[in-house]
């Protein structure tokens, strides 16, 4: 990224397992949306873990294209939480929901290449 001595790609892997242990943490808080997806079963527990990967590629990507806008990040961050509560799907759509993500955040990484894969990238002045 910007000024980090490895690439984009290597820090949305770190920051996504760094995420999935957190998260992980919060599943013990009886009651609370991570304690009711780890009692859904193993897969639903997977697939949450699974898609903080490419929910933090677009994050990550968001927040350096806003010029490290951390409002950016935060209203992405809400905006996800806020409509997996409105819609409340059911554990299993969420699978979808992940595949949905997956394919977004891999076009964003085709079309950003350089972004994602070079250390040294510079972002253009507007």
């Amino acid at each position: 990224m910007l000024s980090s001595p490895l690439p984009a790609d290597a820090i949305c892997l770190l920051f996504g397992v760094f995420w999935s242990f957190r998260h992980l943490l919060l599943a013990f808080i009886k009651n609370y949306y991570h304690s009711n997806v780890a009692e859904s079963g193993m897969i639903q527990s997977l697939n949450f873990a699974f898609i903080l990967t490419p929910y933090v590629i677009l994050m990550d990507w968001l927040y350096y294209k806003t010029n490290r806008s951390i409002l950016i990040a935060i209203i992405f961050h809400i905006t996800a939480g806020f409509f997996v509560e409105l819609f409340a799907p059911h554990p299993d759509s969420k699978v979808i929901q992940t595949e949905l993500l997956l394919f977004l955040s891999v076009a964003v990484i085709v079309k950003e290449k350089d972004f994602f894969f070079m250390r040294d990238y510079q972002q253009a002045s507007p």
